[in-house]
């Protein structure tokens, strides 16, 4: 009787033993099934989005759909869809054509926009010339291998132009100016080389470069738009020279050489960014490719 009763006596924590165990696994289970079905719809997620991203990529390239064209946008942030933006890179300025061309005025004017003394812009200018140029010369306020060697960033600089505009955060002494400008990369190219296109440029672009007064950037945004009033589409109105904007805007002196120096009215080449969504998940891709769906496409980044 003794025998029986301890007996029983060790089977019941075993019995309780074994339910805390059957209990434990059951909830480890279900938290690694919970965790592969989260992971199998996150994945679908962030596949729905692409797609949504990439048609709307197609709608950007064919040169029938304009800017402002209700099809590109489509369904909702929560749900699904797409929306894509069109814009011109003629409208940016390309550090490769500038510093080649031995301009730096345009550099310093930008960065005294930004905030910057001119001893922290000639610095960088100097610096950037140091990373594009084909030289180990060291411009007098600028950076070459050895101070990239002291920085611990052997391998530096470059000595070619940008291959990527997020070169540029490489820079030495650009780098700060850089990272103290939210956005700057919206101010530049390397795909569209040449004067930045006045038919195009921003109003930020405008204001930096040649100083001028918010009426003056409105009144000849409302003049290039046409009448829709929408940027790149059709009824654009055609700049026909510089001068005839300098004197439509009533600019003179420094304004006047600014726009000369700094602007053409040639430059065409369309930047596509369309973002899709599906279920709070985004996709983001940006192409740029010739106006009008002819030629190869020039770049195409995903993130």
């Amino acid at each position: 009787m003794i025998r029986h009763f301890h007996i029983r006596a060790i089977a019941l924590p075993m019995v309780l033993w074994c339910i805390a165990f059957l209990a434990g696994l059951v909830v480890l289970t279900g938290g690694l099934v919970r965790g592969w079905i989260e992971s199998e719809s996150l994945a679908e997620r962030k596949f729905v989005a692409r797609q949504m991203a990439l048609s709307g990529i197609a709608l950007g390239l064919n040169p029938a759909v304009e800017n402002g064209s209700p099809l590109l946008r489509k369904g909702d942030k929560n749900t699904e869809g797409y929306e894509v933006k069109i814009t011109n890179e003629s409208a940016r300025l390309n550090p490769n054509f500038w510093i080649q061309s031995g301009n730096r005025a345009i550099f310093n004017r930008l960065f005294a926009n930004w905030g910057a003394s001119l001893a922290e812009a000639e610095s960088a200018i100097d610096s950037l010339q140091d990373w594009i140029d084909g030289d180990d010369l060291v411009s007098l306020k600028g950076a070459e291998r050895g101070d990239y060697e002291r920085a611990g960033r052997p391998g530096y600089p470059a000595n070619r132009p940008l291959k990527h505009i997020r070169e540029m955060e490489s820079v030495i002494n650009l780098a700060p100016l850089l990272a103290a400008k939210q956005g700057w990369q919206e101010d530049f190219t390397i795909w569209y080389s040449g004067k930045i296109s006045i038919q195009h440029v921003t109003e930020p672009i405008l204001t930096a470069l040649v100083e001028l007064t918010p009426i003056q950037c409105q009144s000849l945004i409302e003049m290039r738009v046409g009448r829709d009033g929408v940027e790149n589409t059709a009824d654009d109105q055609k700049l026909e020279s510089i001068e005839a904007v300098a004197d439509f805007l009533g600019a003179g002196g420094k304004q006047r050489a600014a726009l000369l120096e700094f602007f053409d009215t040639s430059g065409d080449l369309r930047r596509i960014e369309s973002t899709g969504w599906c279920g709070g998940v985004s996709h983001k891709i940006v192409v740029i490719a010739p106006t009008g769906g002819a030629g190869q496409m020039m770049s195409w980044e995903e993130g």
